[in-house]
């Protein structure tokens, strides 16, 4: 397991190729204040890089996931623009979740608010936890939703449901989440870590260069156009077909196809 100053995030593996990312202060719902910003940025960009980590479950501590930025300490950081901090201390993170080959999966237990939503909505799988919910709750202080939250809101939901979100800061319970289509399993609060360990289990049986070139087709897909898309399809289905993952996994599923037959 490493560690980032003070402890208030945690890299650990917790199974063949699974690492977790744990945002560790507790005692604020797992609050982003700058050191805790920079630190979760700094890991993620260190299991992306990392070749022994195939997929990543991003979670905070205890009973929430993280209740936005610590305004406590950003009230007191002065007159920096919104936009500088923003870019300095969050969207780092967030672009590494987006970019990085591996999938990530972010397990909700309890409030994803403020940015803390952002990171949610970055993620490419999401487990929640029966009581979890997403609350952008920007509006209540004069603020709009950052981080890229605007995006992913209005692409996934469509303008209304993403209006009424943004503007109402109404929370957003587990189980709407997922008939919206912003999580993808609702389970026991007691159950949100292990069912998250156990999709990464399935995800890292897969193809490491599929999956990475699943991962990029359907992210530049939310921004190509249909014909780009298949154009992006046909250069990584090349690719993935050169590698000897490929071939070896081919060879597998005929193996196992032929005892089928046999049988």
């Amino acid at each position: 397991m490493s560690s980032y100053p003070d402890e208030v995030v945690t890299v650990s593996p917790v199974g063949e190729g699974v690492v977790e990312v744990v945002i560790n202060r507790p005692s604020v719902r797992n609050a982003l204040n700058e050191a805790t910003a920079l630190a979760l940025g700094d890991a993620l960009k260190g299991v992306a890089e990392n070749a022994d980590a195939r997929c990543v479950i991003l979670r905070g501590e205890a009973s929430a996931f993280c209740a936005g930025a610590d305004l406590g300490e950003f009230e007191k950081a002065g007159a920096q623009p919104a936009s500088e901090r923003l870019a300095r201390l969050f969207l780092p993170a967030l672009n590494s979740l987006m970019s990085m080959e591996k999938p990530v999966i972010a397990a909700v237990s309890g409030a994803a608010a403020g940015i803390g939503v952002s990171y949610v909505l970055a993620s490419d799988m999401v487990v929640m936890g029966r009581s979890a919910y997403l609350k952008l709750a920007f509006i209540n202080i004069g603020l709009i939703p950052d981080g890229g939250a605007s995006w992913h809101l209005v692409h996934k939901l469509g303008h209304p449901q993403a209006f009424e979100m943004a503007a109402l800061a109404i929370p957003i319970e587990a189980e709407r989440c997922r008939s919206l289509g912003l999580a993808n399993r609702v389970v026991d609060d007691n159950e949100v870590v292990a069912q998250a360990r156990e999709l990464a289990s399935q995800l890292v049986k897969q193809s490491s260069q599929a999956l990475a070139a699943t991962k990029r087709a359907l992210r530049s897909a939310q921004e190509f156009s249909l014909v780009d898309t298949m154009k992006l399809e046909g250069e990584l289905q090349d690719q993935c077909k050169a590698s000897d993952e490929f071939k070896e996994q081919l060879a597998a599923f005929r193996q196992s196809r032929r005892k089928a037959s046999n049988a």
